[in-house]
Protein backbone atom coordinates (compact mmCIF):
# COMPACT_ATOMS: atom_id res chain seq x y z
CA UNK A 1 0.00 0.00 0.00
CA UNK A 2 1.46 3.55 -1.05
CA UNK A 3 1.63 5.85 1.76
CA UNK A 4 1.66 9.66 1.96
CA UNK A 5 3.02 11.96 3.91
CA UNK A 6 1.98 15.57 4.08
CA UNK A 7 3.45 18.30 6.44
CA UNK A 8 1.30 21.28 6.68
CA UNK A 9 1.74 24.53 7.81
CA UNK A 10 0.60 28.29 7.53
CA UNK A 11 2.13 29.68 4.35
CA UNK A 12 2.02 32.95 3.45
CA UNK A 13 1.71 32.52 -1.13
CA UNK A 14 3.02 35.32 -2.40
CA UNK A 15 3.84 35.84 -5.85
CA UNK A 16 6.21 38.32 -7.15
CA UNK A 17 6.83 39.21 -10.94
CA UNK A 18 9.36 41.54 -11.80
CA UNK A 19 9.32 42.94 -15.17
CA UNK A 20 10.96 45.02 -17.43
CA UNK A 21 11.64 46.27 -20.47
CA UNK A 22 13.70 44.46 -23.64
CA UNK A 23 16.61 46.10 -24.18
CA UNK A 24 17.35 46.69 -27.88
CA UNK A 25 15.91 43.98 -30.70
CA UNK A 26 14.89 40.43 -29.70
CA UNK A 27 17.85 38.13 -29.20
CA UNK A 28 17.85 35.22 -31.73
CA UNK A 29 17.29 32.18 -29.45
CA UNK A 30 15.90 29.80 -31.99
CA UNK A 31 18.87 27.02 -33.76
CA UNK A 32 19.10 26.55 -37.53
CA UNK A 33 16.35 24.75 -39.22
CA UNK A 34 16.47 22.11 -42.00
CA UNK A 35 16.09 23.17 -45.54
CA UNK A 36 16.46 20.18 -47.27
CA UNK A 37 19.34 17.11 -46.62
CA UNK A 38 20.86 13.95 -48.30
CA UNK A 39 19.94 11.43 -47.48
CA UNK A 40 16.74 11.18 -46.18
CA UNK A 41 15.94 10.13 -42.55
CA UNK A 42 15.35 6.73 -42.79
CA UNK A 43 15.94 6.29 -46.77
CA UNK A 44 17.04 2.96 -48.17
CA UNK A 45 18.66 1.48 -50.57
CA UNK A 46 21.33 4.37 -50.16
CA UNK A 47 24.70 3.41 -51.01
CA UNK A 48 26.52 6.37 -51.67
CA UNK A 49 29.71 7.95 -49.94
CA UNK A 50 28.62 11.48 -49.22
CA UNK A 51 25.49 13.08 -46.66
CA UNK A 52 24.84 16.74 -46.39
CA UNK A 53 22.41 19.09 -44.84
CA UNK A 54 21.55 22.55 -45.83
CA UNK A 55 19.96 25.14 -43.29
CA UNK A 56 18.08 28.49 -43.32
CA UNK A 57 20.73 30.57 -42.09
CA UNK A 58 24.80 30.30 -41.44
CA UNK A 59 26.21 28.16 -39.67
CA UNK A 60 29.72 26.68 -37.59
CA UNK A 61 30.62 23.94 -36.54
CA UNK A 62 31.51 23.94 -32.72
CA UNK A 63 34.42 21.36 -32.12
CA UNK A 64 32.80 19.23 -34.94
CA UNK A 65 36.34 17.68 -35.89
CA UNK A 66 36.47 14.29 -33.50
CA UNK A 67 32.85 14.41 -32.46
CA UNK A 68 31.31 13.12 -35.30
CA UNK A 69 30.69 9.07 -34.43
CA UNK A 70 28.60 6.23 -36.49
CA UNK A 71 27.00 3.59 -35.99
CA UNK A 72 28.51 0.71 -37.73
CA UNK A 73 31.65 2.21 -37.62
CA UNK A 74 33.56 4.32 -40.59
CA UNK A 75 37.00 5.11 -41.14
CA UNK A 76 38.07 8.98 -41.88
CA UNK A 77 34.54 10.61 -42.17
CA UNK A 78 35.41 14.11 -43.74
CA UNK A 79 33.22 16.77 -43.62
CA UNK A 80 33.38 21.04 -44.81
CA UNK A 81 31.26 23.78 -43.83
CA UNK A 82 30.43 25.95 -46.55
CA UNK A 83 28.08 29.27 -45.76
CA UNK A 84 24.39 26.96 -44.68
CA UNK A 85 25.74 23.70 -45.56
CA UNK A 86 27.51 21.34 -43.96
CA UNK A 87 28.69 18.18 -46.24
CA UNK A 88 29.97 14.69 -44.94
CA UNK A 89 32.42 12.13 -47.55
CA UNK A 90 33.26 8.73 -46.49
CA UNK A 91 34.74 5.80 -48.70
CA UNK A 92 31.52 3.96 -50.00
CA UNK A 93 33.46 0.47 -49.82
CA UNK A 94 33.51 0.63 -45.98
CA UNK A 95 29.24 -0.13 -46.74
CA UNK A 96 28.24 -2.86 -45.68
CA UNK A 97 25.09 -4.83 -47.61
CA UNK A 98 21.56 -4.68 -45.78
CA UNK A 99 22.87 -2.70 -42.90
CA UNK A 100 21.10 0.31 -41.01
CA UNK A 101 23.84 3.54 -40.41
CA UNK A 102 23.68 6.47 -38.24
CA UNK A 103 26.15 9.28 -38.09
CA UNK A 104 25.89 11.15 -35.16
CA UNK A 105 26.62 15.27 -34.77
CA UNK A 106 25.16 15.83 -31.24
CA UNK A 107 24.96 19.95 -30.68
CA UNK A 108 28.04 20.40 -32.72
CA UNK A 109 26.25 22.77 -35.65
CA UNK A 110 24.79 26.30 -34.39
CA UNK A 111 24.00 29.21 -35.75
CA UNK A 112 26.84 31.76 -36.97
CA UNK A 113 25.89 34.96 -34.80
CA UNK A 114 24.39 33.30 -31.66
CA UNK A 115 26.01 29.71 -31.84
CA UNK A 116 22.36 28.50 -31.06
CA UNK A 117 22.56 24.89 -31.63
CA UNK A 118 20.97 22.18 -33.52
CA UNK A 119 19.76 19.39 -31.01
CA UNK A 120 20.52 15.33 -32.22
CA UNK A 121 21.74 16.16 -35.72
CA UNK A 122 22.19 13.15 -37.13
CA UNK A 123 21.93 10.91 -40.88
CA UNK A 124 19.84 7.35 -40.81
CA UNK A 125 19.93 5.28 -43.52
CA UNK A 126 19.87 1.29 -45.03
CA UNK A 127 21.94 0.43 -47.36
CA UNK A 128 18.84 -2.52 -47.59
CA UNK A 129 15.38 -2.72 -48.45
CA UNK A 130 14.44 -2.43 -44.87
CA UNK A 131 15.40 -0.39 -41.73
CA UNK A 132 15.55 -0.75 -37.95
CA UNK A 133 12.49 0.63 -36.53
CA UNK A 134 12.58 0.18 -33.07
CA UNK A 135 12.95 3.42 -30.63
CA UNK A 136 12.96 4.25 -26.84
CA UNK A 137 11.49 7.26 -25.62
CA UNK A 138 12.11 8.33 -21.74
CA UNK A 139 12.33 10.82 -19.73
CA UNK A 140 14.93 12.31 -17.15
CA UNK A 141 13.90 12.79 -13.46
CA UNK A 142 16.30 14.91 -12.83
CA UNK A 143 16.82 15.23 -8.98
CA UNK A 144 18.24 18.33 -7.50
CA UNK A 145 18.52 21.78 -9.05
CA UNK A 146 19.79 22.50 -12.20
CA UNK A 147 18.42 22.26 -16.46
CA UNK A 148 18.66 19.53 -18.66
CA UNK A 149 21.64 21.66 -20.79
CA UNK A 150 24.32 19.71 -21.58
CA UNK A 151 22.97 16.25 -20.82
CA UNK A 152 24.16 13.49 -22.71
CA UNK A 153 21.82 10.27 -23.10
CA UNK A 154 23.77 7.29 -24.26
CA UNK A 155 22.96 3.51 -25.16
CA UNK A 156 25.53 0.84 -24.22
CA UNK A 157 25.28 -2.79 -24.99
CA UNK A 158 23.63 -4.91 -22.06
CA UNK A 159 25.47 -5.36 -18.86
CA UNK A 160 28.03 -3.32 -19.82
CA UNK A 161 31.38 -3.20 -17.59
CA UNK A 162 32.44 -0.18 -18.72
CA UNK A 163 31.01 3.36 -19.90
CA UNK A 164 32.35 4.45 -22.89
CA UNK A 165 32.13 3.87 -26.95
CA UNK A 166 28.08 4.22 -27.06
CA UNK A 167 26.02 2.45 -29.85
CA UNK A 168 23.89 5.25 -29.86
CA UNK A 169 23.41 8.60 -28.17
CA UNK A 170 20.79 11.30 -27.85
CA UNK A 171 20.19 14.89 -25.46
CA UNK A 172 16.96 15.46 -23.67
CA UNK A 173 14.92 18.52 -24.32
CA UNK A 174 14.28 21.17 -22.39
CA UNK A 175 11.72 19.70 -20.62
CA UNK A 176 13.93 16.40 -19.95
CA UNK A 177 12.40 14.65 -22.79
CA UNK A 178 14.05 12.22 -25.31
CA UNK A 179 13.47 10.02 -27.98
CA UNK A 180 16.05 7.38 -30.20
CA UNK A 181 15.02 5.96 -33.38
CA UNK A 182 16.02 3.63 -36.02
CA UNK A 183 17.19 1.01 -32.68
CA UNK A 184 17.60 -2.69 -33.91
CA UNK A 185 15.53 -4.86 -31.37
CA UNK A 186 17.50 -5.17 -28.54
CA UNK A 187 17.91 -4.38 -24.91
CA UNK A 188 20.43 -1.94 -23.83
CA UNK A 189 21.46 -0.14 -20.54
CA UNK A 190 20.63 3.59 -20.58
CA UNK A 191 23.38 6.14 -19.08
CA UNK A 192 22.47 9.79 -18.41
CA UNK A 193 25.14 12.32 -17.88
CA UNK A 194 26.63 16.00 -18.11
CA UNK A 195 29.61 16.24 -20.08
CA UNK A 196 31.33 19.11 -18.23
CA UNK A 197 34.43 18.56 -20.29
CA UNK A 198 32.81 18.60 -23.57
CA UNK A 199 34.69 15.41 -24.55
CA UNK A 200 32.11 12.99 -24.98
CA UNK A 201 33.57 10.96 -22.27
CA UNK A 202 32.47 9.98 -18.79
CA UNK A 203 34.43 11.13 -15.63
CA UNK A 204 33.24 9.61 -12.84
CA UNK A 205 34.83 11.82 -10.54
CA UNK A 206 33.33 14.82 -11.48
CA UNK A 207 30.45 14.48 -13.56
CA UNK A 208 26.96 13.94 -11.99
CA UNK A 209 25.23 10.42 -14.02
CA UNK A 210 22.12 8.48 -13.75
CA UNK A 211 21.27 5.52 -15.81
CA UNK A 212 18.80 2.52 -16.23
CA UNK A 213 19.73 -1.40 -17.19
CA UNK A 214 17.87 -3.55 -19.70
CA UNK A 215 15.79 -0.84 -21.18
CA UNK A 216 14.12 -2.72 -24.36
CA UNK A 217 13.60 -0.93 -27.77
CA UNK A 218 10.07 -1.41 -29.07
CA UNK A 219 8.07 -0.64 -31.92
CA UNK A 220 5.82 1.80 -30.05
CA UNK A 221 7.88 2.12 -27.03
CA UNK A 222 6.73 2.88 -23.49
CA UNK A 223 7.86 5.99 -21.68
CA UNK A 224 10.89 5.22 -19.48
CA UNK A 225 12.00 7.04 -16.74
CA UNK A 226 15.26 7.31 -15.57
CA UNK A 227 16.75 9.34 -12.04
CA UNK A 228 19.52 11.70 -12.71
CA UNK A 229 21.30 13.20 -9.69
CA UNK A 230 22.54 16.72 -10.17
CA UNK A 231 24.39 16.70 -6.79
CA UNK A 232 24.62 14.55 -3.78
CA UNK A 233 22.75 14.65 -1.01
CA UNK A 234 24.75 16.68 1.37
CA UNK A 235 23.86 17.22 5.60
CA UNK A 236 23.78 20.76 6.36
CA UNK A 237 26.28 21.45 9.36
CA UNK A 238 23.71 23.49 11.73
CA UNK A 239 22.43 22.41 15.27
CA UNK A 240 19.21 20.13 14.43
CA UNK A 241 16.01 21.13 16.21
CA UNK A 242 13.10 18.51 16.77
CA UNK A 243 10.29 19.05 14.51
CA UNK A 244 8.59 22.26 16.29
CA UNK A 245 4.99 23.91 14.66
CA UNK A 246 4.65 21.60 12.17
CA UNK A 247 1.61 18.99 11.69
CA UNK A 248 2.86 15.48 10.19
CA UNK A 249 0.00 13.78 8.93
CA UNK A 250 -0.21 9.82 7.66
CA UNK A 251 -3.17 9.26 4.81
CA UNK A 252 -4.58 12.94 5.74
CA UNK A 253 -5.31 16.26 3.58
CA UNK A 254 -6.73 18.56 5.74
CA UNK A 255 -8.96 21.39 3.46
CA UNK A 256 -8.63 24.04 5.91
CA UNK A 257 -4.63 24.08 5.81
CA UNK A 258 -3.33 27.59 3.86
CA UNK A 259 -0.81 25.40 2.47
CA UNK A 260 0.23 22.03 1.91
CA UNK A 261 3.55 20.17 1.19
CA UNK A 262 3.20 16.73 0.33
CA UNK A 263 5.28 13.40 -0.91
CA UNK A 264 4.65 10.02 -1.87
CA UNK A 265 6.50 7.06 -0.03
CA UNK A 266 7.04 3.67 -1.83
CA UNK A 267 5.45 0.13 0.54
CA UNK A 268 9.14 -0.59 1.18
CA UNK A 269 9.90 2.75 2.97
CA UNK A 270 10.74 2.04 5.89
CA UNK A 271 13.23 5.08 7.47
CA UNK A 272 12.70 8.11 6.04
CA UNK A 273 15.00 11.34 6.58
CA UNK A 274 13.39 14.35 5.91
CA UNK A 275 14.82 18.09 7.14
CA UNK A 276 13.30 21.43 6.92
CA UNK A 277 15.80 24.57 6.69
CA UNK A 278 15.72 27.89 7.72
CA UNK A 279 18.65 29.44 5.68
CA UNK A 280 21.53 29.08 7.53
CA UNK A 281 19.59 30.01 11.17
CA UNK A 282 17.72 26.77 12.15
CA UNK A 283 17.74 22.98 10.79
CA UNK A 284 14.12 20.84 11.05
CA UNK A 285 13.97 16.98 11.61
CA UNK A 286 11.11 15.72 10.28
CA UNK A 287 12.15 12.12 9.65
CA UNK A 288 9.71 9.24 10.24
CA UNK A 289 11.15 6.49 12.51
CA UNK A 290 11.10 3.09 10.89
CA UNK A 291 7.30 1.38 12.35
CA UNK A 292 5.98 4.72 13.14
CA UNK A 293 2.44 4.43 12.95
CA UNK A 294 1.56 8.58 14.32
CA UNK A 295 -1.27 9.84 12.58
CA UNK A 296 0.45 13.40 13.16
CA UNK A 297 2.36 14.78 15.39
CA UNK A 298 2.04 18.83 16.89
CA UNK A 299 4.86 20.73 17.63
CA UNK A 300 4.64 24.39 18.86
CA UNK A 301 8.49 26.19 19.20
CA UNK A 302 9.63 27.48 15.81
CA UNK A 303 11.42 30.47 14.80
CA UNK A 304 9.47 31.99 12.04
CA UNK A 305 10.72 32.14 8.52
CA UNK A 306 10.43 29.95 5.15
CA UNK A 307 11.62 26.53 5.62
CA UNK A 308 13.05 24.34 2.33
CA UNK A 309 12.49 21.11 2.82
CA UNK A 310 14.50 17.84 1.81
CA UNK A 311 15.48 14.34 2.82
CA UNK A 312 15.75 11.09 1.26
CA UNK A 313 14.61 7.44 1.96
CA UNK A 314 17.53 5.56 4.00
CA UNK A 315 16.66 2.15 2.28
CA UNK A 316 19.88 0.34 3.85
CA UNK A 317 19.23 1.73 7.25
CA UNK A 318 22.80 3.15 7.45
CA UNK A 319 22.18 6.52 8.59
CA UNK A 320 23.43 8.22 5.27
CA UNK A 321 22.79 9.11 1.95
CA UNK A 322 23.62 6.63 -0.78
CA UNK A 323 24.00 7.95 -4.26
CA UNK A 324 24.08 5.73 -7.46
CA UNK A 325 26.48 3.40 -8.45
CA UNK A 326 26.88 1.62 -11.84
CA UNK A 327 28.95 -1.14 -10.46
CA UNK A 328 26.41 -2.33 -7.98
CA UNK A 329 23.77 -1.70 -10.31
CA UNK A 330 22.16 0.81 -7.43
CA UNK A 331 19.87 3.13 -9.14
CA UNK A 332 20.13 5.45 -5.25
CA UNK A 333 18.18 6.15 -2.63
CA UNK A 334 15.35 8.72 -3.86
CA UNK A 335 15.85 12.10 -2.58
CA UNK A 336 12.91 14.52 -1.26
CA UNK A 337 13.28 18.26 -2.38
CA UNK A 338 11.68 21.23 -3.89
CA UNK A 339 9.74 22.09 -1.36
CA UNK A 340 8.79 24.65 1.08
CA UNK A 341 6.76 26.15 3.92
CA UNK A 342 6.49 29.77 5.91
CA UNK A 343 6.03 30.16 9.76
CA UNK A 344 5.22 33.28 11.00
CA UNK A 345 5.23 34.71 14.44
CA UNK A 346 2.60 34.13 17.17
CA UNK A 347 -0.05 32.14 14.16
CA UNK A 348 -1.35 29.05 15.41
CA UNK A 349 -1.57 25.82 13.58
CA UNK A 350 -4.96 25.01 12.79
CA UNK A 351 -6.00 21.45 14.23
CA UNK A 352 -7.14 19.04 11.82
Amino acid sequence: MIRFVHIAALIAMVSCAVQSKPEGGPKDELPPEIITQQPDAGALNYTDGVAWVVFDEYIQGNSLRGNISSSPPLENIEFEIKGKKLSLNWDPDELLEETTYRISLGDQIGDLNENNRVQNLEFVWSTGSSIDSMQINGHVNQKGEGTFEGLSIWLLPNRSDSIHNPMFSAAPNKEGYFTLKYLPADTFDLFVFQDLNFDKVWNDENESFGFLKEVASEIDSQLVEVNYFTEKFVMPELDTLAVDSVHLFLDSAAENMLGLVSYILPPSASNVKVFAINGDIELIDLSIKAGSDTTYTDYQRCLPGKYEVFGYIDENNNGKWDGPSWELNFLGEPLISGQSFEVKANWELDQP
